[in-house]
């Protein structure tokens, strides 16, 4: 062992292994299992209540209903959750103000990102748009193996596509959105969920795993309103019209790549083995009711409402798979070492989630060499 250890420390130009973690939940694998209420079938919510209503696209005349179902790309009906029938694309029509800075008039994207999952989750009255409360969705992760998986990554696309770059009517010439992007999502995970109607959050079967937000800059400021414009709904900021027209990381304009991974919220997790349930609870609402601008004002919709998601993806390698390639191999030892030490934002080089990369960390790449290669 440590002639083998020897050998990698002096092997500095190792090239890491891409990340190929295997997707456990959305393109087709996986379900929702539970949410914290359900509207009506086909009618108006009440506060809290996940939405279960379909609506036709006057452009395409595409469907893009708001069933928990949607959140998540698969194609089997489930009663209570939805159709989750998302195969093949949908033409996009791209609203004027990007037509003119290079867009194309229109493009496709996967139907499962036409659509999305929605909650009442705000006030809309003349000066309170405050959450009403905390809303929250429960996932069942691919059942093919009993074990659980070592959850490596988790993914929300927490804007609206729709509502944002296509032309949905006829008078639509700029991005802008009548319903909002949530402001905070906290996510859990579990091996055991002895109760699906039960919150997570306090719950002895789950594990806080982190938070995406506007706060952390892990969730795009997607909307904000303007009274200076006359739209009665929230314009997207310059900045966010330039993160998905190319001024962003990847170099990418959404039109290009629609389901890279920049345009979701991602959380990478570390230490979490034998895991076969991720939820999301949403306890701020959406991001309109954190618009000081809006509610200070008179203006009332009952769009507002409504806090969306519109995908979720989660990724799992095998323990000790520092590099999420599903092989645990040299290029993880490698990780490992080269972290040793670390006390602070480790990331996935701290193997078994202490806060710390040291022997144990070591030990469990060992212990699991050349699983899954």
């Amino acid at each position: 062992m440590m002639m083998r250890i020897g050998v990698i420390l002096a092997a500095t130009a190792v090239a890491f292994a891409a990340s190929h973690a295997q997707q456990v939940l959305g393109n087709n694998k996986g379900k929702v299992r539970a949410t914290n209420a359900l509207a009506g079938i086909g009618i108006a919510e009440n506060p809290l209540e996940w939405s279960r209503r379909d609506f036709q696209d006057t452009t395409n005349l595409e469907s893009f209903g708001f069933w928990p179902a949607y959140t998540i790309q698969n194609n089997f009906f489930a009663p209570d959750f939805g159709q989750g029938d998302d195969t093949g694309d949908v033409t996009i029509t791209s609203v004027a103000s990007l037509v003119t800075v290079g867009w194309p008039g229109t493009f496709t994207i996967p139907r499962s990102l036409f659509r999305q999952g929605g909650a009442y989750t705000n006030n809309s009255t003349a000066g309170n748009h405050n959450p009403v409360g905390t809303v929250w969705i429960k996932y069942e992760l691919d059942d093919s193996n009993p074990s659980g998986w070592n959850v490596r990554k988790i993914q929300v696309f927490a804007w609206d596509v729709r509502d944002v770059i296509h032309k949905s009517t006829g008078t639509k010439a700029r991005p802008f959105s009548d319903t909002a992007a949530p402001y905070r999502i906290d996510v859990y995970v579990a091996r055991v969920d002895s109760n699906p109607s039960a919150s997570p959050d306090g719950n002895p079967d789950w594990t806080f795993v982190g938070t995406l937000s506007v706060a952390n800059g892990t969730i795009p400021l997607v909307c904000r309103w303007d009274a200076s414009t006359g739209n009665t709904f929230g314009e997207c900021p310059q900045a966010f019209i330039d993160f998905i027209s190319g001024n962003n990381p990847a170099g990418i304009a959404f039109y290009q790549n629609p389901t890279h991974d920049i345009w979701y919220s991602t959380l990478n997790v570390s230490g979490q083995s034998g895991i076969r349930y991720v939820a999301l609870v949403i306890p701020q609402g959406n991001q309109y009711g954190q618009d000081p601008d809006l509610n200070a004002s008179s203006r009332t919709s009952s769009s507002l409402r409504y806090t969306n998601i519109t995908d979720v993806r989660v990724f799992a390698g095998v323990a000790g798979d520092v590099d999420g390639n599903g092989c645990v191999d040299d290029a993880d030892l490698l990780a490992v070492l080269f972290a040793f030490g670390c006390s602070s934002g480790c990331g996935a080089e701290d193997v078994n989630g202490d806060g710390v990369v040291d022997d144990a960390d070591l030990l469990e790449v060992l212990f699991a060499f050349g699983q899954g290669c």
